[in-house]
């Protein structure tokens, strides 16, 4: 059930998202992507401000925030400081200092871009920390006791969100990035172990009102105290909106991740972003990859990244094509434009932008009709404004429409003359 004591931080619906980093940015031995330049990452996406503006972006999200000195080496690899093994809540991250952090949010405010960080409330190992801000084991993890959100992995290492000395220091800290850096919301790292009410609550303690919030849920195995298996069963579509529901945020839809990841565009209408009902559709953010799934730019260190579930090479492309005109609201992930060049990413925003469609926008399905995948898109006045042929035999819907942008053999989008 959606809560009703706090506005849902789910933006206004036209926003798109760029994940502004990834894995090779930042490690502790000094090779990274950035061992060799001067300049913090803060400084940096300062710097290109006006390019992020001129791309279409309206909500910025960061990487964790808080000093993260871990250490970690598995063969010829190794790295640590990446944000997601944090150890209290200094904001003097290996990104750059605090008040870097609030020139960047002042700059891109000018530009009327919001900006959002990656919260990690239980991503945590207590071998690779140094200095923790609570006592292991202690009162304050759940090898004293059960907490609200079932196990994060083994549990050993999980957090008590509920305990009332845990909580206060997470919403004091929340409220130091939006009291003081002027952040206007949060993405919530790999929602394991931790109960949806646990970020509601932390949202509506807070002291402002956030803009807009996203959680990663990705969990397809079955996990006992998984509180939304308990709630929703092995329905993996019921579970990530569930949680969207329960929390007052959007999720990312990895079922339609899923489908990307499959290189077929006749499964892309299975995504969550596609639902035959608009409240949910309103409730998923969509991707192509972020700093787990795909590559990173090649860093010494750690070669290309994590790549756990990447899109496959021939079919980002078109899975960007999809996800920046269909429902749902969008998120690009920083290399794929910054370093590896996708232009047809700038395009297709000012497409989505200039034919009205809205994370919630009805469409019509031709796919049937055509294969692969071929649609209608309808703007807020319930207008037909965006027409789009992926892998599809949809080559010209009338004299009615005119291309707006394709990349030959892939797909085509069209606005309505």
């Amino acid at each position: 059930m959606e809560p009703t004591n706090i506005s849902p931080t789910r933006g206004n619906g036209k926003d798109i998202l760029l994940q502004a980093f990834h894995w090779n940015l930042v490690k502790t031995s000094g090779t990274g992507t950035l061992s060799n330049v001067k300049l913090s990452w803060y400084a940096i996406l300062t710097q290109q401000a006006e390019k992020i503006r001129d791309l279409g972006i309206t909500i910025l999200y960061l990487p964790p925030p808080w000093v993260d000195d871990s250490e970690w080496k598995s063969g010829e690899k190794h790295g640590g400081g990446e944000g997601y093994f944090w150890r209290d809540f200094d904001l003097n991250s290996r990104y750059g200092t605090k008040q870097e952090l609030i020139d960047l949010v002042k700059v891109l405010h000018s530009f009327r871009i919001k900006v959002i960080v990656d919260i990690v409330l239980n991503h945590r190992d207590r071998f690779r920390m140094q200095k923790d801000v609570w006592e292991y084991p202690g009162p304050a993890w759940r090898v004293s006791g059960n907490d609200t959100g079932g196990a994060f992995f083994d549990g050993s290492c999980d957090l008590k969100i509920d305990r009332p000395e845990v909580y206060s220091r997470f919403q004091s800290a929340l409220n130091e990035l939006l009291d003081e850096c002027h952040v206007d919301g949060w993405r919530w790292d790999f929602v394991w172990g931790y109960h949806p009410k646990d970020v509601f609550s932390l949202i509506k303690d807070t002291t402002k009102q956030e803009y807009f919030s996203v959680g990663e849920y990705w969990q397809a195995a079955s996990i006992q105290d998984d509180p939304m298996f308990q709630r929703y069963g092995s329905n993996e579509r019921s579970r990530i909106l569930g949680w969207a529901k329960e929390s007052g945020c959007c999720v990312f839809d990895m079922v339609l991740k899923k489908e990307i990841n499959s290189g077929n565009a006749n499964y892309l209408k299975y995504g969550l972003n596609l639902s035959h009902d608009p409240k949910e559709r309103e409730l998923v953010a969509t991707l192509v990859d972020n700093h787990d799934t795909g590559a990173s730019p090649f860093s010494p260190a750690n070669g290309w990244g994590q790549r756990v579930w990447e899109c496959p090479a021939f079919f980002k492309s078109r899975a960007y094509a999809f996800i920046l005109s269909t429902p749902g609201t969008p998120c690009v992930y920083w290399p794929d434009y910054f370093d590896w060049g996708l232009t047809e990413i700038k395009d297709l925003i000012h497409i989505r932008k200039q034919a009205g469609i809205t994370f919630n926008s009805e469409w019509v399905d031709l796919t049937e009709k055509y294969g692969g995948f071929a649609a209608i898109l309808k703007n807020e006045k319930k207008e037909e404004a965006l027409a789009i042929s992926i892998d599809s035999g949809l080559h010209d819907p009338s004299s009615d429409w005119k291309v707006a942008a394709e990349k030959i053999g892939e797909w085509t989008v069209w606005l309505r003359k």
